[in-house]
C-alpha cells in the first residue's frame, strides 16, 4: 500500500439458520429477506459517505458472498473477489494486513463475527464486535496514522 488507503471491514447481513434454510452446512446458509435487506442499506450509508471501492473481498461462504453482491450492487464496478481465508482466518489480523498491503484502492472486505472484528486489531489497537451488516471504515495515510472515518453497528470490546 502506498499513500492513502480507505477499508471498510464488514459483518455478513442476517443469514437465515441451517434448519430454516434446509441446508446441512454452515457455509450453505442464505441471507434472509431482512438480510439482503440490511446489506443493500449498509452498502447504500457507505455510499451515501463518499465510500467507493475498487474491490469486494469477500469470504467464500454463501452469506458473506450474498452481502457483497448486494454491495457490489450499489458500488457499480466494484470488483468481486472471494478470498478463502475469510471463511475462518488462523490469523485475522495477518489477513487484515496482507489485504491492505495488496490493495490497489479502497476496499470492502465482507467476512464473519468474531473474525472481522478481531481484522481492526492491528491498525486501531482494538479489536470490535460488530452486528449483522455492521461496519468500521478506517483511513490510513501514507505515514500509516489510520483514523476511524465511519462505523455502523460496531463496538470495542
Amino acid at each position: 500500500m502506498t499513500g492513502y488507503m480507505e477499508i471498510v471491514f464488514m459483518r455478513h447481513a442476517k443469514a437465515l439458520s441451517a434448519a430454516a434454510a434446509g441446508v446441512t452446512t454452515d457455509g450453505a446458509r442464505p441471507l434472509s429477506a431482512e438480510g439482503l435487506e440490511q446489506a443493500r442499506e449498509a452498502a447504500e450509508e457507505l455510499a451515501g459517505r463518499g465510500f467507493r471501492p475498487a474491490a469486494i473481498i469477500t469470504s467464500p461462504l454463501r452469506r458473506a458472498v450474498q452481502t457483497a453482491r448486494q454491495a457490489a450492487a450499489v458500488f457499480s464496478g466494484a470488483e468481486v473477489r472471494p478470498e478463502p481465508e475469510l471463511a475462518s482466518p488462523a490469523d485475522p489480523a495477518e489477513l487484515a494486513r496482507t489485504l491492505v498491503a495488496g490493495a490497489a484502492g479502497p476496499i470492502l472486505v465482507v467476512g464473519h463475527h468474531p473474525a472481522i472484528g478481531l481484522m481492526a486489531a492491528p491498525f486501531l489497537g482494538k479489536a470490535f464486535s460488530f452486528s449483522t451488516a455492521g461496519f468500521l471504515r478506517l483511513a490510513i495515510d501514507a505515514e500509516g496514522k489510520v483514523s476511524v472515518l465511519d462505523s455502523r453497528g460496531c463496538e470495542e470490546i
